[in-house]
């Protein structure tokens, strides 16, 4: 790297470099901290970002792609886990490790569910997936493979035991029909669905109508009964935030003429040509919302988690850690002690962001998503119309093309995504750990209240 190797060289040193870190990990118990998973994810996206990527061999860009799943799956980042197995079967659809994964973390997923419909589906799928990578046509790279096809068997037999695997296949709720009444919601649904934006597990096994609803409740918790619905009333309000910043990204990405708005408000044309319009100002806004959810759900997690942290000190990024830097001892420090993935996904997912310049990031980009921000809400963020912008010496401005633009709101947008759906898994797994100290504890049952209607919702 020294010698600064570029292009197909520099993504087979990132391969091979996070392989060789990886060998400090191999057989080790799970756990939150792995301290070499940050190191090894880091290197494979970079890789697999490269603009020469599309490029190199269909095995090796298989690999990559598979061994960064493998990491995901490993932080509890399950959503994640499975887009990146999903990306390996566009490249080779009979890629045997890449089905043998995905069928097991797509159980995993079904396992911390607590809607049994979605459970079952997510199950079935990852039946479908588990016959696929036993299949003759499957491709296996490794010589060490045949265990994972040994134990995607047992998951099959497994799934089979506790599924009605024929009775779904006859009722084949995968091509349930559109139920948008316009051809405006239309679009804008199957756009949420391609870009795996609803707010539903079912959206992570593909584009399927039947993922449109944005269904994601908090599971059964109990709560004082002075305040019932205290973490309820809370997460609809993130849910809404995110809705509402998904609606602002889809108007700002898909807009192709100027709002009247725009008209009479004179503009220079000043070099490099600036996009000023109502169209980017949604997507400012969709990039702040979104930004803006992650301290939410510290703030969440602070009070649920009763971890006693300060109102203004609560960050979604120092939220898991407490004095001297170690972890706060209410979560899982010492192996699988609660096995709160979903909480575990938060803290993994935390990585993605940059704070200060000392923090472990497992994202290559992450400084750029946090300059992004900090110009958008305290300085001068200018998007321009052309690619890769060169900036006058001494700009005030931080320059983005309106296409990289998108792409950071996008992508900003999907971790969102996960995260509340990870927030929900996270009170489910706790809920359960709490439930023996409960022995004895007189419980009532909160009476339900009616949704909100349509109507209702101006």
């Amino acid at each position: 790297e020294q010698k600064c190797i570029c292009g197909e060289q520099a993504i087979l040193i990132d391969y091979n470099r996070s392989n060789a870190i990886a060998g400090e990990r191999y057989s080790t118990e799970w756990q939150w901290e792995q301290p070499t998973l940050a190191r090894e994810m880091f290197y494979l996206r970079r890789a697999v970002s490269h603009q020469k990527f599309a490029q190199m061999p269909e095995v090796l860009r298989c690999k990559c792609l598979n061994n960064l799943g493998n990491n995901l799956d490993v932080a509890g980042r399950a959503i994640e886990a499975l887009e990146c197995f999903s990306r390996v079967l566009d490249v080779q659809p009979n890629f045997g490790m890449a089905l043998c994964n995905r069928a097991k973390t797509l159980t995993d997923y079904a396992k911390a569910l607590e809607d049994r419909g979605e459970q079952t589906l997510l199950l079935w799928v990852a039946h479908k997936e588990a016959s696929a990578a036993l299949a003759p046509t499957a491709i296996y790279t490794y010589v060490r493979d045949k265990r994972n096809r040994e134990a995607v068997k047992t998951l099959k037999e497994w799934i089979e035991s506790v599924a009605d695997v024929k009775g779904i296949v006859a009722l084949d709720p995968l091509t349930w029909p559109d139920t948008s009444t316009t051809d405006e919601e239309r679009d804008y649904r199957r756009w949420c669905l391609v870009n795996r934006l609803c707010l539903n597990p079912l959206n992570d096994l593909g584009r399927y109508s039947v993922a449109t609803d944005d269904s994601i409740q908090l599971p059964t918790h109990i709560v004082p009964v002075d305040a019932p619905h205290i973490f309820e009333s809370f997460f609809d309000q993130m849910k809404q935030e995110y809705v509402s910043a998904r609606w602002f990204l889809y108007e700002g990405l898909t807009s192709k003429t100027p709002h009247f708005s725009d008209r009479g408000v004179p503009l220079q044309a000043i070099e490099p040509r600036p996009s000023l319009c109502l169209a980017i100002e949604k997507v400012k806004a969709a990039y702040r919302v979104s930004y803006s959810l992650f301290d939410k759900i510290g703030f969440f997690v602070n009070a649920y988690m009763r971890l006693g942290i300060k109102e203004r000190d609560v960050t979604f990024k120092t939220l898991w850690r407490g004095e001297k830097g170690l972890m706060r001892k209410e979560f899982d420090v010492t192996g699988n002690a609660t096995g709160n993935w979903g909480f575990c996904a938060l803290y993994w997912l935390a990585k993605d962001f940059f704070e200060k310049v000392n923090d472990e990031v497992a994202e290559p980009q992450a400084r750029g998503l946090s300059d992004i921000r900090n110009h958008v809400e305290h300085k001068y963020l200018r998007v321009t119309v052309v690619n890769a912008p060169i900036v006058p010496p001494d700009d005030l401005a931080l320059m983005v093309s309106r296409e990289q633009f998108g792409g950071k709101a996008m992508h900003l947008l999907k971790l969102a995504r996960s995260a509340l759906i990870y927030l929900a898994i996270g009170v489910g797994f706790e809920e359960r750990r709490r439930e023996p100290g409960r022995a004895g504890m007189p419980i009532g049952e909160i009476p339900s209240t009616p949704y909100l209607t349509d109507a209702e919702k101006v």
